[in-house]
């Protein structure tokens, strides 16, 4: 009997740990998640492999990890410098973290590179609940 009781309560006392942890990422809505903006050479491998490739067309996605979220938007090619791209807010709504971004871009009468770019950014998230990239 002794043992049983041991092993019902070492059963607890793990599932409170496990709580905990997803206590961690427990959000209010509308509230804002930390987010940070990172280089190639910070992110996981086979992160990076997809990061450094020089996408022609829009591409926004994200990747899991046990301890993070890296969110990866490119803008694809444009035809010359003066753009960029850059997340303003991550927010939580309706039950995901709401990455929203906006594009910068050269103003009309600016002087700027002939050259194709492709503009990017990639962001570290410390959540696990799912990611929706938005427009703004």
């Amino acid at each position: 009997m002794k043992k049983w009781i041991i092993m019902f309560m070492s059963f607890l006392l793990s599932a409170c740990n496990v709580s905990k942890a997803e206590k961690q990422y427990a959000y209010k809505e509308g509230e804002s998640i930390a987010s940070e903006v990172v280089t190639a050479e910070q992110l996981p491998q086979h992160v990076k492999a997809l990061y450094e490739k020089q996408h022609k067309q829009f591409q926004a996605y994200a990747v899991q990890q046990e301890d993070a979220t890296y969110v990866v938007i490119h803008l694809g090619e444009r035809k010359t410098g003066g753009y960029g791209v850059e997340v303003i807010d991550v927010r939580y709504e309706k039950g995901k973290a709401i990455v929203s971004y906006k594009e910068r871009k050269p103003a009309p009468d600016a002087i700027v590179t002939q050259a194709l770019t492709y503009p990017k950014v990639a962001i570290k998230i410390k959540t696990s609940v799912p990611i929706e990239i938005k427009k703004k």
